[in-house]
């Protein structure tokens, strides 16, 4: 019997992530967070299982405590560190200052910009939520098109009247995306079958490969004709929504190229047209009322 049992590399306690864990369950770091169990709270620990990440929503709120934090002091030491530089050289920036003209060169301030400073950790802030979305994106994209890839293949081999364990594991040896809890899958499946595929199914938040777990529940315990009908029905539908998604990308690209044509040419129009319309609105004031 195949066992598939990766090596684990072990994580040091005392790793960034597990620093962020600590930081993000201390008293005062839970103050400021989103109560466990509330709509946000559980958003966040969507996403983050979404985008496949190995943090908690502890973790992920340090982060945008940390973030701002690190921004905000990198801003103020190159601020310094500018105007030391600058009162350094100061005798050489007032030579330069003179020939160019510009004498605020030779100015020396330590005074910081806070709005821009408030400015920048705001959106210190937000930049984890604009990365965990992007990468949610780039995933579920990645995704899709795997999921096609394995409902074909689970079609072939329910056809071919292989086990339930065969077909996890040749799932498990094709895919990239959802290799980790095919694994687990693979490795539990003998002590409880059914409890394995709930449990991957569970803990892939992606419909269409709960699809491929349900069909496989299907034909553990029940009929892998039904199996096989439910599977074929759904991939051609999956087909269908992603052609249909491909066309409206295509479209929004074709209207967005069209834009970034027609606005330099009506740029060049109107700089082109704008010496004639001065002249022919001259012309007009000469002619005798």
């Amino acid at each position: 019997m195949l066992i598939y049992a990766k090596k684990k590399r072990r994580i040091k306690t005392n790793g960034l992530l597990h620093k962020l864990e600590i930081l993000g369950k201390h008293s005062f770091s839970k103050s400021l967070q989103d109560k466990p169990g509330s709509k946000n709270y559980k958003k966040i620990q969507n996403d983050l299982k979404k985008a496949r990440l190995k943090l908690t929503p502890e973790g992920f709120y340090a982060i945008t405590y940390i973030l701002p934090i690190i921004i905000v002091i990198a801003l103020i030491v190159v601020n310094y560190t500018n105007a030391v530089n600058t009162l350094l050289n100061l005798e050489q920036i007032k030579v330069v200052a003179e020939k160019l003209g510009k004498p605020e060169m030779a100015e020396v301030s330590f005074k910081i910009n806070w709005p821009f400073i408030l400015v920048a950790a705001l959106l210190g802030n937000m930049l984890p939520r604009w990365v965990l979305k992007i990468i949610i994106g780039i995933r579920g994209s990645l995704s899709e098109k795997e999921v096609l890839m394995l409902q074909t293949y689970v079609i072939m081999m329910l056809k071919a009247g292989k086990p339930v364990k065969e077909i996890l594991i040749s799932l498990y040896e094709r895919s990239k995306a959802f290799r980790d809890p095919l694994e687990l899958a693979v490795n539990t499946y003998s002590a409880n079958p059914n409890e394995a595929l709930q449990q991957m199914k569970d803990t892939v938040p992606n419909e269409s490969f709960g699809k491929i777990c349900v069909a496989l529940e299907q034909t553990l315990n029940n009929d892998r004709k039904i199996s096989l009908t439910y599977l074929e029905n759904h991939r051609v539908l999956g087909k269908e929504i992603n052609e249909q998604i491909r066309i409206r990308k295509n479209t929004k690209k074709k209207i967005f190229g069209l834009l970034l044509m027609i606005v330099p040419m009506i740029a060049l129009m109107a700089i082109g047209a704008y010496p004639w319309l001065i002249f022919t609105l001259k012309q007009i004031d000469n002619i005798p009322m």
